[in-house]
């Protein structure tokens, strides 16, 4: 219903015929030369506050017929001819008075709706909103930054799986959450993507507040303006962590398959023959005279099976790796002990060593095995610049973080970097980082490997922190 009829009161009726008598009793007094008749158009304009489409044209008709009236009434000795232009004249103006009020009630009444109706869609469309920004936020990871990347809303499951309070990452862009898995050039071209006012659609791997790695299906949608610029960008996530683990299971079980048939092989019908061809070897070596011609290429031959039989170990410790030993380790003794191993085995590698250390609960020769390898790598990626050793503890989690100055990890061995047999040293046999990849998850950690600001490679061993409970065992 019209505001105007919501609000319209009974007291203008009341009002307009008071109005009406008394001018009709003051022309009646007056003589016909006054305008009198003219003050019937004032219980006419009464009107304009509101009114139905009767009342005007009633009014008018009521006073139409006083001012006849009013010519036999009044002092002019009921001379029809008295004061008859004037009373004509008052009569056109009170009709024309009452078509105005009329058509402007019938316009306010059309604007009014008409106001009503958009309203009432605005509101609609409000609430449409409403319920489907709440949708999104029961099922989808919501943020949303300016054209330079600064984040202005995060919704709750961003600040649930990043582990950031929303007051650090409004403000702040998503560099705070970057993992440095993704090549730079893989960043550029999404930003040459969106900035361009196309939609981007990919897998992002992320970090959390606490060191953990989470993976999201994004799609990131450019808002512009009407010249074509973006001045806003929505990011909307799907969580698909568990998804990527899957994937990562599933391609670790077919490696293992085709590793345990192997190994099967491996054991059977080349390490027992290198055993014996090592053995028959170095008993030629201790029999030969010393001066014999061609005895020099024993030593080589005999170190290449030694060589060969450690790629067999290695094989063999993948593909069918032994039970853990869990107990509680001091990091610090273990990790200056493999220091000390790795320099030995890398002369003029300088390794510096951060850090407190800890209790963790894990098995001490895997630990050492898995440390060992990873500063071996380290060290000989370095070369004369240092490698740094940082040892903190997050919460339930003890990191040893390794950093080298490297070349960094090639783009294309970043997906299968925990793959078996592929390697980025020459003479590498790709087992290196799969085994500790291996050995760490049978701790119950985790290792990563990410780029480190300014070149190189960073190496992250997360173990479970001894609980109190273990450190009293």
């Amino acid at each position: 219903m019209p505001l105007r009829h919501v609000a319209r009161p009974a007291l203008w009726n009341v009002s307009a015929a008071a109005l009406v008598a008394l001018i009709f009793w003051i022309d009646t007094i007056t003589p016909p030369g006054y305008a009198v008749p003219m003050l019937y158009i004032v219980p006419t304009v009464l009107f304009l506050g509101g009114a139905r489409f009767a009342e005007p044209l009633v009014v008018a008709a009521v006073a139409t017929i006083l001012i006849v009236i009013g010519l036999y009434m009044g002092p002019g000795g009921g001379d029809p001819t008295v004061g008859l232009a004037n009373r004509g004249l008052a009569i056109v103006l009170e009709w024309v008075t009452a078509a105005l009020v009329v058509l402007y009630g019938r316009t306010v009444e059309r604007w009014t709706s008409e106001i009503q109706t958009a309203g009432d869609a605005q509101k609609t469309s409000l609430r449409r909103l409403q319920q489907i920004e709440y949708a999104l936020d029961q099922s989808a990871i919501v943020a949303a930054t300016d054209q330079t990347g600064t984040i202005t809303y995060v919704n709750d499951k961003f600040c649930e799986i990043s582990k950031y309070p929303r007051d650090e990452l409004i403000g702040r862009d998503h560099r705070l959450i970057n993992s440095k898995h993704h090549p730079k050039e893989f960043i550029r071209e999404l930003w040459r993507t969106i900035a361009n006012g196309h939609v981007w659609r990919g897998e992002l791997r992320n970090q959390a507040k606490d060191g953990s790695i989470y993976w999201v299906d994004t799609t990131i949608v450019p808002f512009v303006n009407e010249r074509g610029k973006p001045w806003q960008y929505l990011a909307i996530r799907y969580d698909i962590t568990q998804r990527k683990l899957a994937e990562e299971r599933l391609r670790n079980e077919a490696a293992l398959t085709q590793l345990g048939r192997m190994s099967a092989v491996v054991a059977h019908e080349v390490r027992n023959p290198l055993a014996a061809l090592r053995g028959s070897l170095q008993v030629l070596a201790t029999r030969l005279p010393a001066d014999l011609p061609g005895r020099e290429i024993i030593t080589p031959m005999l170190a290449r099976i030694d060589a060969l039989n450690h790629t067999v170990k290695d094989i063999l410790t993948y593909s069918k790796p032994s039970a853990p030993k869990l107990q509680v380790i001091a990091l610090a003794p273990l990790v200056a002990d493999v220091v000390a191993a790795a320099r030995a085995a890398v002369p003029g590698a300088t390794i510096d060593v951060d850090g407190e250390g800890g209790l963790v609960r894990g098995d001490p020769e895997m630990t050492r095995a898995v440390l060992l390898n990873l500063l071996l790598n380290a060290a000989y990626a370095s070369g004369p610049s240092p490698v740094q050793v940082q040892i903190a503890v997050h919460g339930e989690a003890c990191e040893i973080a390794i950093h080298d100055r490297g070349p960094g990890l090639p783009p294309e061995v970043r997906e299968h970097l925990f793959e078996p047999f592929i390697s980025t040293r020459p003479g590498g046999t790709g087992l290196g980082l799969p085994i500790a990849h291996r050995l760490t998850q049978l701790q119950g950690g985790g290792l990563t490997l990410q780029d480190r600001d300014g070149g190189g490679t960073t190496a992250v061993v997360r173990l479970a922190a001894a609980t109190p409970q273990a450190r009293s065992k």
